[in-house]
This record gives C-alpha cells, structure tokens and sequence, in this order.
C-alpha cells in the first residue's frame, strides 16, 4: 500500500503541472489561430481549476469504477465548500454580492438536485449527456453577463503576455501536459482502487476523501491568491463556478465514457452531504450576505465528519 500511496502522490503531481503547462499552451495556440481573448479567458478560468476532477473521474470511468468517477465529484465539490472556502473563512469573513447567491448560488442547488436525481440508480449515457449540454448553456449564460465579461477580461489581461515563446516550445508543452495529465490519472485511478481493495473500504470512499482533496488543490490555490489580492468575489466565485463544472463537466463527460454505477456509500451518504452543505452555504451566504469566521470552523468540521464516516 506504501507504494500506491508514494505512485498517487506522483499521479497528483503529474495532473497539477499538467494541466498548468496544457491549459496555458492551449491558450496560446487559440490566440495563434484568431480565437477571442473572451472565449479563452473563460475557457481558461473554467477548466483549469477542473482539469484534474475531469481527467480522474474519466480514468475511473473507463476502468469500470464509477465509485471513484463520481466519488471524485462529489468529494471535491464537499471538499471545496467545507475545508478549502472554510478555511478561507476561518482566515478572513466575506462579503457576498447577492447577485453571486441569486445567480449562481440558485444555479448551483438546482444542478446538484438534477444529479441527485440522475444517480437514483445508474448515471446513464443518456443523462450523461444531458449534463454536458447543460454545462455549454451554463458557459453561454457565463458569457452573456456583463460583470462575467469583465472579469474574464481581467484575467485574459494576462494572455496578452503568453505569446513570447517558440512555436516548438508551446507544441511541447501542450503536448507534454497532456501526457502527463493522461498518464497522472491513469496510475492516481489505479492506485487509488489498490488501496480500496487492501483497506476493504467503498472505491466512492478513496474518491471522496483521497483523490477529491488532490484534484481539489487548485481551487484551494485560486482561493487564497484571490482572498490575499482581496478579490473575495472571485474566491467565493470560483468555488460555486468549480462545483458546478464538476457535476455537469466532469460527471456528464464521465457518464459518456461508460455508465456510472453509484455505490451505497454515495447514494446514502456522500450525495446526500454534498446537498446539504451546498443549503448550508446558500443559508450563510444569505444570512446579511456575510461569511463569518465561526462559519468557516463549522464547515472544518464537518469535513473532518465527512472524511471519517467513509472510512467507519
């Protein structure tokens, strides 16, 4: 088992700066071939803080484990809420635009209602792919709002500065990332199984606790950067931005790949926690549209909740 644990740990890191050096060599081949600053920027703030859920939860499903494929989701988007903007409210209280809440938060609850339906048994292809044409309207939604729109323009300020690097260079990073990112998932997703069989515990407990705080490092990165620049919006934003992909991006690209098929733990348990702390923030952010510190400390500790009861 030392082993595994040592070859996920690689798997994490292969996925981390994979997904780094493939998403920005993706963006500096769109802007070669003419496409808008817009598009990409949201492109890049969509995905990148994804990549890792998506590419382990796809890894899992093709290797026939959709413990691990939704696990990985759900746990990250656990993950997101209670340890990563926990903590983040443990360190400094926001405040919350009631547009964020309204829009995205009401968004946010009604696409994990639609997947709390949708596992009552397996994810099919069918609504696997219902999920992915929801996650492009979202995007088109995202791209039509104008606070949306200048704030991805902020961050695509920062592509302007991408194209400064030979043509073979960008080939080699992309291609390179993607190799790792591929090859990272695999052996995270293999290694990741190993250890469920030898610790006799569900495969959808390693994804949602294991791998989901793995794949969930880069939102946590976002979030400090943003809450140290005091960009609370953009902290609390990509939080609710990063849970939604995971359900319509991650979840709906897996179900595609093969039908997932949910294990008790997820259907009675995981599923069920990850609604409930999806109301919880809701009712925070509501509440004077304020996060309090002693909120934050909550969340901590219902992660610490969440984590042992998959393993008891």
């Amino acid at each position: 088992m030392l082993l595994d644990i040592a070859v996920i740990g690689v798997g994490f890191v292969l996925l981390w700066k994979g997904a780094e050096y493939f998403v920005i060599a993706a963006a500096d081949i769109a802007k070669r071939i003419g496409v808008s600053d817009l598009v990409i920027g949201l492109t890049l703030v969509s995905v990148s803080t994804t990549l890792p859920e998506f590419m382990a939860s796809v890894w899992a499903s093709h290797l026939g484990s959709g413990g691990i494929a939704v696990g990985n989701a759900v746990g990250s988007n656990i993950t997101n809420i209670t340890l990563i903007l926990g903590t983040c409210m443990i360190i400094e209280g926001y405040s919350v635009e009631p547009l964020v809440l309204k829009r995205y938060g009401i968004a946010l609850l009604l696409i994990c209602l639609l997947f709390s339906f949708f596992a009552i048994g397996d994810v099919s292809q069918v609504e696997g792919g219902f999920l992915l044409v929801l996650f492009f309207v979202y995007l088109w939604f995202l791209m039509r709002e104008k606070h949306t729109r200048r704030e991805v323009m902020e961050v695509s300020i920062e592509l302007e500065d991408i194209r400064v690097e030979p043509v073979w260079k960008v080939g080699l990073k992309f291609v390179g990332g993607g190799a790792a990112i591929f090859i990272g998932a695999r052996y995270l997703v293999v290694s990741a199984l190993n250890i469920a069989v030898t610790l006799g515990v569900f495969e959808s407990a390693i994804g949602a606790t294991i791998v989901a705080l793995g794949t969930s490092l880069p939102e946590f990165a976002v979030s400090l950067r943003a809450l140290k620049e005091d960009f609370e919006q953009i902290s609390v934003g990509n939080i609710l931005g990063a849970n939604t992909f995971n359900v319509l991006w991650v979840v709906g690209f897996a179900a595609l790949v093969n039908p997932l098929t949910l294990d008790t733990n997820l259907l009675y348990f995981n599923i069920p926690m990850m609604m409930g702390v999806t109301v919880l923030l809701l009712v925070f952010m509501r509440m004077g549209y304020q996060l309090k510190r002693w909120q934050g400390i909550l969340f901590v500790f219902v992660y610490v909740f969440f984590v042992v009861n998959n393993y008891i």
